[in-house]
């Protein structure tokens, strides 16, 4: 005789599971930007003035202490943070990568972010020396400002295409051009405030010379390939299928 087991329900789709991790991540970005705006409105209107004027003045971010320390790292953070979801997310959409649990999806854009970080971190390392070198430690300390006012200002940008491909999931297209055209305003932003800043000085346009080729290409080249490489070890590793 068969016994009644109840209803057992139907099996969440792997492609919902990814979904509720990534909204989870999200909503949860977005409560901690809530929380730091809030508490920090008055450095959220200085870093606009600085993503659109360049004037020579005290630091921001000079200060490493308080909130305004806790500001610039968080801001910095949740930009890099966003491209790490929206890596994830449209590998999702176009490459089908359904992984079985919530811990493998959560250790895959860990991995993403932290490779990322990694990335950022190198391009920091070299614009700490050539700022240093070329150009001197104040000038180099104003351009910091500049720089880390316009990351943060993109990293609330890219809010909008990361809503959409997690949100919306539909026409994945317009997410990934709106996605390429912040970015490139935003390396527009930073370019056009480094000639502002360093066209003073002779020595300023061989420093533009090299950070063009050093901080605009080469690392786009190292990035591209080191994409590829990863996709090609997701490709034939079992774990992500």
């Amino acid at each position: 005789m068969d016994l009644f087991e109840g209803y057992v329900g139907i099996k969440i789709g792997d492609d919902q599971l990814v979904d509720d991790v990534l909204f989870s991540l999200l909503f949860g970005l977005l409560v901690l930007f809530a929380l730091v705006f809030r508490s920090n409105y008055r450095l959220f209107a200085k870093m606009v003035r600085d993503v659109f004027f360049v004037k020579e003045r005290l630091s921001l971010f000079d200060t490493v202490a308080g909130n305004e320390f806790v500001f610039k790292n968080f801001m910095t953070i949740q930009a890099l943070f966003l491209c790490s979801l929206f890596a994830f997310s449209i590998g999702e959409q176009y490459e089908g990568l359904y992984l079985p649990d919530i811990k493998l999806n959560l250790f895959s854009i860990a991995v993403l972010f932290i490779l990322i970080l990694l990335f950022y971190f190198f391009k920091q390392l070299i614009y700490y020396m050539f700022g240093n070198i070329f150009a001197g430690a104040d000038k180099y300390r104003f351009w910091r400002t500049n720089y880390d006012a316009i990351t943060g200002f993109w990293g609330i940008l890219l809010y909008f295409p990361v809503f959409w491909t997690i949100l919306v999931g539909i026409y994945i297209e317009i997410s990934v051009i709106l996605f390429v055209f912040l970015y490139i305003l935003y390396r527009f932003f930073v370019i056009y405030k480094t000639i502002r800043i360093f066209n003073v000085k002779r020595s300023g346009f061989l420093y533009i010379f090299l950070y063009l080729c050093g901080q605009e290409i080469l690392p786009l080249i190292f990035i591209y390939k080191g994409m590829i490489y990863l996709y090609n070890i997701i490709e034939k590793s079992a774990l992500w299928h």
